[in-house]
């Protein structure tokens, strides 16, 4: 949008990275946004969007929703009296179990209790950046001493398939989607939401 890309398109890397990753997700074949009254220039104050991904083998088809101003999935019942976090999150559900995370994945645990209880603190797998300074991270990778934790192939399909929520959204319908000629192939208009003519000077 001129005036901004809402929650999903700022949060969103730090909300549904983890199960764009874990799943190895790749492209939805299609994605709907609805939202509360859109003035077509500023992101509106709300807005639900459901994609669909295919089936990678072994892994099953996949459904992802997204949430934001105040919108948040049914709680479930497992939690009891405890309260889906005010902060934001993410909540998979499993033909086994549910698995629920705060922002950035922190406080990950396993629905229902009994199951979490069970399986106790998985081992660590993945290296960690000295300090959690990300921002060192980028800078030293730049130097080239250092792999970026964020390759930039994986940041771009996770920006990809978050943007494409604004597409839709702008659309106003539900768009299919062929992620690898990157084109909707629905509503061929919709296309012309996927680039922008830079103003003069501002190029890349």
């Amino acid at each position: 949008m001129d005036w901004g890309v809402g929650a999903i398109g700022d949060m969103g890397a730090h909300l549904i990275d983890h199960s764009m990753w874990a799943l190895n997700l790749g492209m939805p074949t299609s994605v709907e946004t609805i939202s509360t009254p859109f003035n077509g220039a500023s992101y509106p104050q709300a807005t639900m969007t459901f994609y669909e991904f295919p089936a990678l083998r072994p892994l099953p088809p996949v459904k992802l929703t997204w949430y934001d101003g105040g919108l948040k999935p049914h709680k479930p019942e497992e939690l009891g009296d405890d309260e889906l976090s005010q902060e934001g999150g993410a909540l998979l559900i499993g033909s086994k179990g549910k698995l629920l995370h705060e922002t950035y994945g922190m406080h990950p645990r396993l629905l229902p209790k009994s199951l979490h209880d069970s399986l106790g603190k998985p081992p660590q797998k993945l290296p960690r950046i000295p300090g959690e300074a990300h921002e060192m991270n980028w800078v030293d990778a730049c130097k080239g001493k250092t792999e970026a934790s964020c390759p930039f192939e994986y940041a771009a399909r996770l920006t990809e398939v978050m943007l494409l929520g604004i597409v839709a959204l702008k659309a106003g319908r539900k768009i299919s989607y062929d992620g690898e000629n990157m084109r909707v192939t629905n509503l061929p208009q919709a296309n012309d939401y996927l680039r922008r003519e830079y103003r003069q000077g501002w190029s890349v």
